[in-house]
């Protein structure tokens, strides 16, 4: 059960996908739409019921090609992930990864125990 976590937590996954984008004012990302779709593309990559899953995108971020901003994804496990988030064009296209980085020291402790 724990290696299904680790695999989510180590995998750098390169989601992409199109978003909804809200309607007011300045075009903007529906934050609900992202991290829905990143959770269920995350889950389905390493086996994991996305339910247990959660995902937490800011709002108001403005529809931008190459705009960066973070998600904050929650394991099954509890432990919590971030996702690095790019927009990949001004129609709501993303590209969400997991740089594995985030892991490194978590990694080497484990290995102390």
């Amino acid at each position: 059960m724990r290696s299904t976590y680790r695999r989510l937590l180590a995998a750098a996954v390169a989601a992409l996908g199109a978003l909804g984008l809200a309607a007011c004012g300045a075009e903007v990302i529906d934050a609900d739409d992202l991290a829905s779709k990143i959770r269920d593309q995350m889950s389905a990559q390493v086996g994991v019921d996305p339910e247990q899953v959660t995902v937490e995108c800011p709002d108001d971020i403005e529809v931008e090609e190459g705009r960066k901003f973070e998600c904050d994804l929650t394991a099954p496990n509890g432990d919590p992930v971030i996702v690095e988030v790019t927009l990949t064009n001004d129609e709501g296209g993303f590209e969400a990864i997991v740089p594995p980085e985030q892991f490194e020291e978590s990694g080497a402790a484990e290995g102390a125990e």
